[in-house]
């Protein structure tokens, strides 16, 4: 048992020794999920984001004056980008970005709540995030109400005022009932029609006037006259999003670079441990042939996997595919290109395999947190979002969604951006990898 015991132990004390050794890796283990949790806690912020909103307004429309004046003090989730008469230009910034919502009031409003029906405004937004989709609901559902209760207001103390005229108008009324009735009673009907005949023509006038608007008030429908104006979400996107869809680009994207990062950052680290190396070295086989040709072989691979990934979610989950095909592969190749040269410069920076696969885990979380994967870039304040696009699955989710869910072209500059980062990542594993075969002389 003593025996035993002895050779147990000569195990603990070199495992131990080991990774005791391995203080920096250690380190890493330890604080690099707190650090990216931290830049994750910094960056996030938690209210509601603003909404920039513009408003299309018939020119010559008589709520424009109101909509300015009510939009302006709405709140702060309202960032008022002012009026216009052109719809489709509106449209266009709402496509190209540069607003959130575009509000159209229709130009025969009044009429319509006179008319004893609820007037819908219509707000547009580019919303495909079913979480985004139901705040722009929410948002037009409470400001709609805002304005509603505006003009509750204002009419409840424009009734009041009138209230407080025909009161007068009444006592008015009621004191020529009085004098009609004296000179009934002194001097007849003939003294009536001759001294009082003005005074019996304003009574009925003023009678008149108040009939018409309790007549009016009667006929008003008690939720028009509570809620004259109505909220309709419209999106570009006709079909709305489910939450399985939306996210299914973003798994296909992040599998896929973690996949490419993996295998790639195994290759020199595995190619080094089994002396391949020295082979390589003493072989007519220069750098950058080594290099192109470990890309290929994991671009198939990578290929033949996003087939297999792509064929799941389409024939399996039934995502849509609004866009081209084409342009579909173009993204996951340009992304597979990027990850593998992420993932070579770790093969290159790491001494063990250990090593590589845990930098490839790391950045599989920072691409959870930060990619916009699972949270919208928006949420993010601007210097941590800066790391968002240091990662390839940021461009590839935001392109393969607008692809895949949209029915968009591709974005020339992400793509073009994604693929500088991808042929920069190449240039610095050639210099690594020339200096490590050098090394090896």
């Amino acid at each position: 048992m003593f025996r035993f015991l002895i050779r147990i132990s000569a195990f603990i004390s070199k495992e131990l020794a080991e990774i005791l050794r391995q203080t920096p890796l250690i380190l890493t283990l330890v604080l690099g999920p707190f650090l990216i949790l931290l830049l994750f806690g910094i960056g996030y912020r938690s209210e509601a984001r603003p909404l920039r909103t513009v408003f299309v307004l018939d020119g010559n429309s008589e709520m424009k004056q109101q909509v300015e004046e009510y939009a302006k003090n709405l709140g702060p989730q309202l960032i008022y980008e002012g009026t216009t008469s052109d719809q489709n230009a509106a449209m266009n910034n709402l496509r190209r970005g540069t607003v959130d919502v575009v509000v159209v009031v229709p130009p025969d409003a009044m009429e319509t709540i006179q008319n004893n029906q609820q007037a819908v405004v219509t707000l547009y937004h580019n919303e495909i995030d079913p979480y985004q989709v139901s705040y722009v609901e929410a948002f037009g559902e409470a400001y709609i109400g805002a304005i509603n209760q505006r003009l509750l207001h204002s009419a409840t103390k424009q009734g009041q005022e009138q209230a407080s005229s025909m009161q007068g108008t009444v006592q008015t009324a009621r004191g020529s009932v009085q004098s009609l009735r004296q000179a009934m009673e002194q001097g007849g009907f003939q003294a009536v029609q001759s001294d009082k005949k003005d005074l019996v023509a304003k009574m009925e006038n003023d009678l008149t006037k108040l009939d018409s608007q309790l007549t009016e008030f009667d006929r008003m429908q008690p939720n028009v006259m509570i809620s004259p104006f109505k909220s309709e979400i419209k999106g570009l996107v006709r079909t709305r999003i489910t939450p399985a869809e939306f996210f299914a680009p973003a798994v296909v994207i992040l599998l896929l670079q973690h996949l490419a990062v993996t295998f790639a950052s195994l290759a020199i680290v595995r190619e080094h441990s089994s002396g391949s190396m020295e082979l390589f070295r003493v072989s007519p086989l220069g750098s950058f042939e080594i290099l192109i040709g470990k890309y290929l072989s994991y671009l198939i691979i990578g290929g033949i996997l996003a087939a297999a990934i792509t064929a799941t979610i389409v024939l399996g989950l039934k995502v849509p595919m609004q866009g081209s095909w084409r342009d579909y592969a173009l993204v996951l190749l340009v992304l597979l290109f990027t990850s593998l040269g992420l993932g070579f410069v770790i093969s290159l920076v790491a001494k063990t395999e250990m090593q590589a696969v845990q930098y490839a885990m790391f950045l599989l979380l920072g691409s959870v947190f930060f990619s916009g994967f699972f949270l919208d870039l928006r949420y993010l304040l601007e210097p941590v979002r800066s790391i968002s696009w240091a990662l390839p699955a940021t461009y590839g989710i935001r392109m393969l969604q607008d692809t895949a869910l949209r029915g968009a072209p591709i974005n020339a500059l992400l793509l073009f951006a994604l693929l500088g980062i991808g042929l920069a990542l190449l240039m610095i594993s050639w210099f690594l990898l020339r200096r490590r075969l050098q090394l090896s002389v």
